[in-house]
Order: C-alpha cells, then structure tokens, then sequence
C-alpha cells in the first residue's frame, strides 16, 4: 500500500505536447473495435474532446470523456504549485499578467 507524497517536489512532472498529432482519425462502425496506446489527449478539442490512440486521434463523447476521465484522474494524486514568478501575454483587453501553475502527479 502506498502513502501519499509529503510535498509537491515529491510528485513526477509530467510532459505535454501541443504537437497536432496524427491525420488517420479513428472513425468505428457499428461493431468495431480499437485499442491502443493513449498517445494524446485534448479535452478541449472538438465538443467533448479528443483522444490519440497510437498516433491516430479520435473524437470523445460525453460519455467517453468521462469514463477516461474517471479511470485516468479520479482517485489520483494531484499537486499544484502556483509560481511566484510573473508572466505576460497581450490580448484583446491589452498586457495581462499571471503566475502560471505547475501539476504533478503521483506515479
């Protein structure tokens, strides 16, 4: 049985990508099956997400974007760091400033 981490630094960072993946999507008929390896996930791609399996995307449905994200997030082991540090970008409003935040995730 394992105990949960004492600090944030005890936590692995975690990669991502912004890469746009692969162009052979994943569309199933009635019947078919695939399984892969998760290769990306965008929770804000589409309506309710998209998924790459192997490289090959595929649009979510509500009901698939929950069941991942309750087999892959729910009962993990979160932690958030919100920098001291300052950072910028300019939008439609002007300069806006923020502290960006850091997750890391139990393994």
């Amino acid at each position: 049985m394992s105990s949960k981490p004492d600090s944030f630094d005890d936590l692995e960072p975690t990669e991502t990508t912004t890469d746009d993946g692969g162009t052979d999507w994943i569309d199933l008929d009635p019947g078919q099956e695939v399984i892969g390896t998760i290769t990306g996930l965008n929770l804000d791609a589409g309506y309710n997400g998209v998924v790459e399996l192997d490289g090959r995307p595929m649009y979510l449905n509500n009901n698939l974007k929950n069941q991942i994200i309750a087999a892959l997030v729910v009962g993990n082991t979160m932690g958030v760091r919100k920098s001291e540090d300052v950072e910028k970008f300019t939008n439609d409003d002007g300069e806006q400033e923020y502290h960006p935040k850091e997750a890391r995730f139990e393994e």
